[in-house]
């Protein structure tokens, strides 16, 4: 199992051979962002893309941004889309890679159902929780 970092000058080729599936996670975004615009951010760098490998095959894509909030820097995964890759076989990858960026903490934005997985598998905490009403 590997993840492999794409070059922001890369993106454009990992959307070809399928990280383009990312829309995915964007569309259950509520219309926070679209596959188009998360391509742009990822070849801006402004957000890094990760290629999940496993056995030699490309298994899923994820995508993460750092956060250096005042009293804590964060690994914040954004976006994730592995069909049947058993993500969770991947987190020690990315705890790994959160403490290279210099982060001390792993965080995620997920529905309810999401979060319970996320919690069984992974051993993700509840922080807070985000709420939205229209205007």
């Amino acid at each position: 199992m590997q993840l492999i970092p794409v070059p922001a000058n890369f993106i454009d080729l990992a959307y070809q051979r399928g990280a383009s599936c990312l829309h995915e996670a964007c569309d259950t975004s509520g219309g926070e962002i679209t596959g188009s615009q998360l391509k742009m951010m990822l070849s801006r760098g402004e957000r890094s893309l990760l290629e999940m490998i496993m056995d030699g095959k490309t298994v899923g894509w994820g995508v993460v941004r750092v956060d250096q909030l005042p009293n804590i820097r964060v690994l914040f995964i954004t976006d994730l889309v592995a069909h049947n890759a058993n993500f969770e076989d991947y987190f020690t990858a990315i705890k790994q890679l959160a403490r290279d960026l210099g982060c001390s903490t792993v965080r995620c934005a997920a529905k309810d159902a999401q979060a319970r997985l996320y919690r069984m598998k992974a051993g993700f905490e509840p922080v807070y929780s985000i709420l939205e009403v229209g205007v």
